[in-house]
């Protein structure tokens, strides 16, 4: 069976110039490789009538399905619709249905309806129309020698619901998709030319499947992906994903496509579990993070951002002499910071962070990346060093995602 192919045309001057980073895209070149519709080509235009045209003539020459995002608002800038009744030969009429949806809509935000949002219930007389739950513009639908194109608007929002919940069903009745299996194993803990070595006989022995490897701040995922209806291909592929899992298991947090303060936070939760941090080198970001997560008020407790020696004294009773004797940037440091804002909580856990996040504040035996990281559970407690980068901010992200690791390895008691 012959596969089919998508190209994606994001359309907009702010995208082409780089204000605007192409979000977009990548979200639906996903969403179309779960499917089983591999996207190979992402073309980005300016809003003029002469690029759109020739973007679509050829798309139309080589893909099967055609996915274009932007120009489909209200306002004068916005002439993708215009020209694509034009490409299409499909003069506008007035929808009844988007019209109605339109109005309602801005009713129950409180807005008066224009003449602008009026328009939006104007559509090509030959589009299937793809309703947008939370905008005015529709989605349109329409075909063109054997290939489809749907049009979205740019907004991410709207884009995400009409894919999930218009496009990807409108394509899965037309079109015979092949079989797709997929896997992702998240890893943390090992850098990928580690992983690589500890895989690679495994590798060797299926090397008619591809695995990618793809870096990460926190570490590294793996991807797998096997597209075919043989049933012996298929076995051969579950058997390498099962070798790979069993090789690396030590070192995956989640199966899943979500974050580790996700799965950390679950952790807690599930076990009814209390936690709070003192962050110095990470800078409350381990409590942003956790936070960010709904229903986060059932294990975070509260943190404390001790910047200065005075506050790790008063706030957390660091002892001055640990201070005066080691510094700030130590194990000792981190483990009485640890100790003292699990007591000032009085959680069941808690995790504390230390360093030089850089750039500057290095010394000749404190580099910059230097980090201590200490994590209690109950009254056990383990602390690490570690040697980050001189990227602050990426510094500050690999201390919470390090830290929140130590913590989850130490509740799960994994060694």
């Amino acid at each position: 069976m012959k596969t089919k192919l998508a190209e994606i045309i994001s359309i907009g001057n702010e995208v082409l110039a780089g204000h605007t980073i192409n979000t977009n895209a990548a979200y639906i070149s996903q969403q179309m490789s779960a499917i089983g519709l591999p996207v190979y080509w992402v073309t980005t235009i300016s809003d003029t009538h002469d690029e759109i045209l020739f973007a679509l003539n050829t798309a139309n020459t080589r893909a099967d399905v055609v996915l274009v995002t932007g120009g489909l608002g209200p306002t004068p800038d916005d002439i993708t619709k215009a020209t694509v009744c034009e490409y299409f030969n499909s003069p506008l009429i007035q929808n009844k249905n988007v019209l109605n949806h339109v109005q309602n809509l801005l009713k129950n935000r409180g807005l008066s309806l224009l003449d602008t949002n009026m328009a939006q219930a104007l559509v090509p007389d030959k589009a299937d129309i793809l309703h947008n739950p939370v905008g005015t513009a529709p989605g349109l639908a329409l075909e063109n020698k054997g290939t489809y194109f749907f049009f979205m608007p740019g907004v991410p929002i709207e884009m995400k619901r009409l894919i999930n919940e218009q496009i990807i069903p409108y394509l899965q009745k037309r079109l015979n998709l092949p079989a797709i299996r997929s896997y992702l194993l998240r890893t943390t803990g090992i850098a990928e030319s580690r992983l690589f070595e500890l895989l690679k006989d495994i590798l060797k022995e299926y090397s008619q499947f591809p695995l990618a490897f793809l870096p990460r701040h926190i570490g590294v995922d793996l991807r797998f992906r096997l597209i075919s209806d043989n049933k012996d291909e298929q076995q051969k592929f579950e058997s390498f994903v099962d070798a790979v899992r069993n090789k690396t298991l030590k070192y995956i947090f989640t199966e899943e496509n979500v974050e580790l303060e996700q799965i950390l936070g679950q952790l807690l939760k599930d076990r009814k579990l209390t936690f709070s941090c003192a962050e110095s080198f990470t800078g409350g970001l381990i409590g942003d993070l956790l936070t960010n997560i709904p229903g986060s008020s059932d294990y975070f407790m509260g943190g404390m951002i001790t910047y200065s020696n005075a506050s790790k004294m008063n706030l957390l009773g660091v002892k001055q002499k640990t201070l005066e004797t080691y510094g700030a940037v130590n194990s000792e440091t981190a483990l009485e910071m640890v100790r003292g804002v699990q007591q000032a909580f009085a959680t069941d856990c808690a995790v504390a962070t230390t360093g030089i996040a850089g750039p500057a504040g290095a010394t000749e035996t404190k580099p910059v990346g230097l980090c201590y990281i200490a994590a209690r559970y109950g009254n056990e407690e383990v602390e690490k060093e570690f040697h980050f980068g001189r990227d602050r901010i990426i510094n500050k992200r690999r201390g919470a995602m390090a830290a929140m690791e130590m913590l989850r390895r130490m509740i799960l008691k994994i060694h």
